[in-house]
């Protein structure tokens, strides 16, 4: 499989994951489970996109190590949106502690939705910061190059004139006068 379709498949996976959370987001687990389950999924939710978090600030170093400006503006910009990310699922605690204080069904499965959009779209950035990177070309062996010429091939070469080469004349002066 060539590194493009592995990257379309890298990116459209967790994409297509994400377009079917967000559309299942109406039938979410948050109304069929506890509370509770809701906070500890939130909470797992969280941690796994502080390690996402992590890897892709990694991955900058690791660009930024090599002087790979445009590996590095890449990774930095996936970095940059996976810790608004962040920030906004820190604050979607707080909201989610705060609904099941009040015993608020509506506000949970607001804020746990919330939560799982924001899970799968860190997911889809991790992804895409990890094809900024790409993989580095790998050493293989010597190459072995092997030309067949076709024998109806003329042996001469069209762009080397014959010899001898035509008598050429200058023209006459155009102008008496220099």
């Amino acid at each position: 499989m060539s590194l493009t379709k592995r990257r379309f498949f890298a990116i459209a996976g967790p994409l297509g994951l994400l377009l079917a959370t967000a559309a299942f987001a109406e039938d979410s687990p948050a109304r069929q489970t506890s509370p509770e389950e809701t906070m500890n999924t939130s909470r797992e939710f969280l941690q796994k996109m502080q390690d996402s978090q992590g890897k892709v600030t990694k991955l900058v170093d690791q660009a930024r190590r090599k002087k790979d400006a445009i590996k590095l503006n890449c990774v930095n910009d996936k970095l940059v949106q996976i810790k608004g990310h962040v920030s906004l699922a820190d604050q979607g605690i707080v909201n989610l502690n705060t609904a099941v204080a009040r015993g608020n069904d509506g506000e949970r499965q607001h804020e746990f939705t919330r939560m799982t959009i924001l899970y799968q779209k860190v997911l889809v950035l991790g992804t895409e910061a990890e094809n900024c990177v790409g993989e580095e070309p790998s050493y293989v062996g010597a190459t072995n190059v092997q030309v067949e010429i076709d024998p109806s091939v003329p042996d001469d070469d069209p762009t080397e004139p014959q010899l001898p080469l035509p008598d050429v004349t200058r023209p006459p002066e155009a102008s008496p006068f220099n």
